[in-house]
Protein backbone atom coordinates (compact mmCIF):
# COMPACT_ATOMS: atom_id res chain seq x y z
CA UNK A 1 0.00 0.00 0.00
CA UNK A 2 1.55 3.59 -1.30
CA UNK A 3 -1.31 5.61 0.63
CA UNK A 4 -1.99 4.70 4.31
CA UNK A 5 -5.51 5.16 5.29
CA UNK A 6 -4.99 8.09 7.54
CA UNK A 7 -3.31 9.82 4.44
CA UNK A 8 -6.22 9.54 2.31
CA UNK A 9 -8.43 11.06 5.14
CA UNK A 10 -6.34 13.36 4.97
CA UNK A 11 -6.62 14.20 1.58
CA UNK A 12 -10.18 14.13 1.97
CA UNK A 13 -10.22 16.66 4.93
CA UNK A 14 -8.19 19.29 2.83
CA UNK A 15 -9.65 19.33 -0.27
CA UNK A 16 -7.69 16.43 -1.84
CA UNK A 17 -4.10 17.97 -1.64
CA UNK A 18 -1.24 17.54 1.18
CA UNK A 19 2.09 18.78 1.87
CA UNK A 20 5.18 15.88 1.52
CA UNK A 21 5.81 16.51 5.16
CA UNK A 22 2.10 15.58 5.88
CA UNK A 23 2.44 12.61 3.88
CA UNK A 24 5.53 11.91 5.78
CA UNK A 25 4.08 12.19 9.09
CA UNK A 26 1.02 9.83 7.93
CA UNK A 27 3.43 7.08 7.40
CA UNK A 28 4.18 7.80 3.68
CA UNK A 29 7.69 7.27 3.09
CA UNK A 30 9.36 9.51 0.34
CA UNK A 31 10.27 6.18 -1.54
CA UNK A 32 6.43 5.93 -1.69
CA UNK A 33 6.04 9.45 -2.69
CA UNK A 34 8.27 9.20 -5.64
CA UNK A 35 5.97 5.94 -6.64
CA UNK A 36 2.87 7.84 -5.93
CA UNK A 37 3.74 10.13 -8.66
CA UNK A 38 5.11 8.01 -10.82
CA UNK A 39 2.33 5.89 -10.97
CA UNK A 40 -0.15 9.21 -11.15
CA UNK A 41 -1.60 8.45 -7.92
CA UNK A 42 -0.18 12.03 -6.96
CA UNK A 43 -0.05 15.20 -9.05
CA UNK A 44 2.57 17.59 -8.02
CA UNK A 45 0.51 20.72 -7.37
CA UNK A 46 3.09 23.06 -5.99
CA UNK A 47 6.86 23.05 -5.10
CA UNK A 48 6.11 20.20 -2.02
CA UNK A 49 2.62 19.92 -2.21
CA UNK A 50 0.64 17.23 -3.97
CA UNK A 51 -2.64 16.46 -5.09
CA UNK A 52 -4.75 13.36 -5.40
CA UNK A 53 -5.40 12.10 -8.46
CA UNK A 54 -9.31 12.70 -9.29
CA UNK A 55 -9.42 15.67 -6.83
CA UNK A 56 -10.94 18.31 -8.89
CA UNK A 57 -8.32 21.13 -9.45
CA UNK A 58 -10.86 23.83 -8.32
CA UNK A 59 -10.32 27.05 -6.55
CA UNK A 60 -10.82 25.14 -3.06
CA UNK A 61 -7.93 22.83 -3.82
CA UNK A 62 -5.70 25.51 -4.97
CA UNK A 63 -6.30 27.99 -1.99
CA UNK A 64 -5.46 25.08 0.20
CA UNK A 65 -2.82 24.42 -2.05
CA UNK A 66 -1.75 27.77 -1.51
CA UNK A 67 -2.22 27.52 1.69
CA UNK A 68 0.23 24.71 2.44
CA UNK A 69 2.93 26.19 0.58
CA UNK A 70 3.08 29.74 1.68
CA UNK A 71 2.78 28.45 5.73
CA UNK A 72 3.99 30.59 8.05
CA UNK A 73 5.68 32.48 5.20
CA UNK A 74 1.95 34.28 4.20
CA UNK A 75 -1.22 34.08 3.48
CA UNK A 76 -3.88 34.28 0.83
CA UNK A 77 -4.71 37.68 0.53
CA UNK A 78 -6.81 40.43 -1.48
CA UNK A 79 -10.26 39.51 -3.15
CA UNK A 80 -9.22 35.82 -2.75
CA UNK A 81 -9.30 35.85 0.74
CA UNK A 82 -12.38 37.98 0.25
CA UNK A 83 -14.42 35.63 -1.07
CA UNK A 84 -12.91 33.07 1.22
CA UNK A 85 -14.11 34.89 4.00
CA UNK A 86 -17.83 34.71 2.09
CA UNK A 87 -17.85 37.89 0.16
CA UNK A 88 -19.60 37.24 -3.29
CA UNK A 89 -18.88 40.19 -5.77
CA UNK A 90 -15.73 39.25 -6.18
CA UNK A 91 -13.87 37.04 -9.00
CA UNK A 92 -14.75 33.26 -8.65
CA UNK A 93 -11.13 32.55 -10.13
CA UNK A 94 -9.27 34.97 -9.31
CA UNK A 95 -6.11 33.84 -6.79
CA UNK A 96 -3.79 36.05 -5.08
CA UNK A 97 -0.73 34.93 -2.55
CA UNK A 98 1.30 37.70 -0.41
CA UNK A 99 4.57 36.09 1.22
CA UNK A 100 7.50 37.47 2.81
CA UNK A 101 10.36 35.31 0.70
CA UNK A 102 12.90 37.62 -1.09
CA UNK A 103 13.87 34.93 -2.95
CA UNK A 104 11.45 34.50 -6.17
CA UNK A 105 8.57 31.42 -5.26
CA UNK A 106 8.54 29.07 -8.26
CA UNK A 107 4.48 29.53 -8.64
CA UNK A 108 1.89 28.87 -11.35
CA UNK A 109 0.47 31.61 -14.03
CA UNK A 110 -2.96 30.89 -12.38
CA UNK A 111 -1.86 32.67 -9.11
CA UNK A 112 -0.98 36.15 -8.31
CA UNK A 113 1.84 36.51 -6.11
CA UNK A 114 2.60 40.07 -4.08
CA UNK A 115 5.44 40.48 -1.53
CA UNK A 116 5.43 42.38 2.11
CA UNK A 117 7.27 41.79 5.72
CA UNK A 118 4.45 44.24 7.72
CA UNK A 119 2.16 42.75 10.16
CA UNK A 120 2.15 39.41 8.57
CA UNK A 121 1.91 37.46 11.61
CA UNK A 122 -1.00 39.94 13.32
CA UNK A 123 -3.20 39.92 9.96
CA UNK A 124 -2.84 35.67 9.64
CA UNK A 125 -6.01 33.66 9.79
CA UNK A 126 -5.75 29.93 10.32
CA UNK A 127 -8.90 27.83 9.24
CA UNK A 128 -9.97 25.06 11.02
CA UNK A 129 -9.54 22.68 7.90
CA UNK A 130 -5.80 24.69 7.24
CA UNK A 131 -6.79 27.27 5.01
CA UNK A 132 -4.03 30.03 5.67
CA UNK A 133 -5.93 33.44 4.71
CA UNK A 134 -5.45 37.52 5.54
CA UNK A 135 -8.11 38.76 8.30
CA UNK A 136 -10.78 40.16 6.77
CA UNK A 137 -9.70 43.88 7.57
CA UNK A 138 -5.91 43.10 5.65
CA UNK A 139 -8.15 41.32 3.12
CA UNK A 140 -9.61 44.93 2.53
CA UNK A 141 -6.77 46.75 2.30
CA UNK A 142 -5.45 45.03 0.34
CA UNK A 143 -8.63 45.37 -2.10
CA UNK A 144 -9.07 49.21 -1.79
CA UNK A 145 -5.28 48.72 -3.70
CA UNK A 146 -6.68 46.77 -6.72
CA UNK A 147 -10.23 47.23 -7.07
CA UNK A 148 -12.37 49.73 -8.81
CA UNK A 149 -14.42 52.21 -6.36
CA UNK A 150 -17.51 50.31 -6.98
CA UNK A 151 -16.10 46.75 -6.40
CA UNK A 152 -14.29 47.94 -3.42
CA UNK A 153 -17.63 49.18 -1.43
CA UNK A 154 -19.76 46.61 -2.62
CA UNK A 155 -16.96 44.07 -0.95
CA UNK A 156 -16.47 46.81 2.26
CA UNK A 157 -20.14 46.48 2.06
CA UNK A 158 -20.47 42.73 2.12
CA UNK A 159 -18.04 42.05 4.74
CA UNK A 160 -19.98 44.92 6.74
CA UNK A 161 -23.27 42.94 6.43
CA UNK A 162 -21.30 39.49 7.14
CA UNK A 163 -20.17 40.84 10.46
CA UNK A 164 -16.69 40.45 9.29
CA UNK A 165 -15.76 43.65 10.25
CA UNK A 166 -17.46 47.47 11.12
CA UNK A 167 -17.03 51.06 9.66
CA UNK A 168 -14.98 51.53 13.45
CA UNK A 169 -12.45 48.53 13.42
CA UNK A 170 -11.82 49.36 9.71
CA UNK A 171 -11.45 52.60 10.86
CA UNK A 172 -9.33 51.75 13.63
CA UNK A 173 -7.59 49.39 11.25
CA UNK A 174 -6.58 52.10 9.03
CA UNK A 175 -4.82 54.37 11.74
CA UNK A 176 -2.43 51.42 12.62
CA UNK A 177 -1.26 50.70 8.73
CA UNK A 178 -1.56 53.95 6.99
CA UNK A 179 1.57 55.39 5.44
CA UNK A 180 2.53 57.64 2.78
CA UNK A 181 1.89 55.83 -0.43
CA UNK A 182 0.37 52.46 0.03
CA UNK A 183 -1.91 52.43 -2.14
CA UNK A 184 -6.01 52.04 -1.42
CA UNK A 185 -5.49 54.72 1.66
CA UNK A 186 -7.25 57.10 -0.14
CA UNK A 187 -10.57 54.42 -1.14
CA UNK A 188 -10.32 52.83 2.24
CA UNK A 189 -10.56 56.78 3.80
CA UNK A 190 -13.67 57.42 1.11
CA UNK A 191 -15.72 54.43 1.67
CA UNK A 192 -15.26 54.95 5.93
CA UNK A 193 -16.17 59.12 5.87
CA UNK A 194 -19.74 57.60 3.90
CA UNK A 195 -20.14 54.34 6.24
CA UNK A 196 -19.00 55.57 9.57
CA UNK A 197 -22.43 57.07 10.96
CA UNK A 198 -24.17 54.96 8.71
CA UNK A 199 -26.76 52.68 10.84
CA UNK A 200 -26.13 49.83 8.88
CA UNK A 201 -24.63 48.34 5.76
CA UNK A 202 -25.68 48.30 2.09
CA UNK A 203 -28.56 45.17 1.68
CA UNK A 204 -27.25 44.69 -1.82
CA UNK A 205 -25.19 44.68 -4.85
CA UNK A 206 -27.66 46.30 -6.53
CA UNK A 207 -27.41 49.09 -3.47
CA UNK A 208 -24.35 50.36 -4.04
CA UNK A 209 -24.97 50.05 -8.19
CA UNK A 210 -27.52 52.73 -8.35
CA UNK A 211 -26.17 55.46 -5.48
CA UNK A 212 -22.94 55.50 -7.36
CA UNK A 213 -25.17 56.01 -11.15
CA UNK A 214 -26.72 58.61 -9.16
CA UNK A 215 -23.83 60.47 -8.12
CA UNK A 216 -22.59 59.91 -11.56
CA UNK A 217 -25.35 61.63 -13.23
CA UNK A 218 -24.70 64.89 -11.05
CA UNK A 219 -27.35 64.46 -8.61
CA UNK A 220 -26.96 64.78 -5.05
CA UNK A 221 -26.16 61.73 -3.14
CA UNK A 222 -28.85 59.82 -1.34
CA UNK A 223 -28.76 58.96 2.35
CA UNK A 224 -28.24 55.29 2.56
CA UNK A 225 -30.14 52.98 5.07
CA UNK A 226 -32.22 55.74 6.36
CA UNK A 227 -34.30 54.81 9.52
CA UNK A 228 -37.75 55.63 8.78
CA UNK A 229 -40.92 54.62 11.41
CA UNK A 230 -44.02 53.76 10.23
CA UNK A 231 -47.42 54.99 11.36
CA UNK A 232 -47.52 51.18 12.94
CA UNK A 233 -44.56 52.53 14.87
CA UNK A 234 -42.18 50.06 12.91
CA UNK A 235 -39.17 51.19 12.15
CA UNK A 236 -37.77 50.52 8.47
CA UNK A 237 -34.81 51.72 6.53
CA UNK A 238 -34.36 52.96 3.02
CA UNK A 239 -31.75 51.52 1.09
CA UNK A 240 -31.47 55.35 -0.85
CA UNK A 241 -33.83 58.26 0.49
CA UNK A 242 -33.30 61.93 -0.25
CA UNK A 243 -35.01 64.24 2.82
CA UNK A 244 -35.16 67.11 0.98
CA UNK A 245 -38.17 65.78 -1.86
CA UNK A 246 -39.16 62.49 1.19
CA UNK A 247 -38.24 60.26 -2.21
CA UNK A 248 -37.05 56.62 -0.87
CA UNK A 249 -35.98 53.98 -3.41
CA UNK A 250 -35.67 50.00 -2.47
CA UNK A 251 -33.99 48.81 -5.57
CA UNK A 252 -34.33 45.08 -5.75
CA UNK A 253 -37.35 45.19 -3.45
CA UNK A 254 -40.47 43.03 -4.30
Amino acid sequence: MILTPSALHMFGRQRGVASNAQLMEHGVSARQLKRAVALGLLIPELSGVKRLAGAPADVASRVMSLSLYVGDRGFVSGMAAARQHGVECVPREYLEVMVTDRRDPRLPAWVTCTRSSWRIGDDRRVLADGRVLSSPLRALFRCGATCPNVRFEKIAEQMWNRRLITPQEAADYLQLVRRRGRHGVGRFERWLEAAVDRPRPSQSGLEVDMAAAVVAAGLPAPLRQRPLVLVSGETIHLDLAWDEVQLGLEPGSR
